[in-house]
């Protein structure tokens, strides 16, 4: 798929809003922020296209993992990492 990112839609946009997708995901950030995401997210198909991933990955935890809590220095771990990869990509 050749998806382009809109004219006003700058990279540090983008960046902005996957460093935010998993607080988005889970209703962490505020009503602003989510607005400003949910913005992007509606102007940029590549944006778009990568947090329809990110949100299928969660989906598929929760459905696989029940009602399991991670504790919570392992759930920061993670996400740093994940941090780390997506800069990569």
């Amino acid at each position: 798929m050749n998806a382009e990112r809109p004219k006003d839609a700058s990279l540090d946009d983008c960046e902005h809003v996957l460093e935010r997708v998993y607080e988005f995901l889970d209703n962490e950030v505020d009503e602003a922020t989510g607005d400003a995401i949910r913005h992007h997210l509606s102007m940029c198909e590549p944006c778009l296209e990568r947090f329809d991933v990110e949100e299928a990955v969660k989906s598929l935890v929760h459905r696989r993992c029940g009602g399991d809590v991670a504790p919570s220095h392992l759930r920061a771990k993670i996400v740093s990492q994940l941090i780390v990869i997506r800069k990569t990509l």
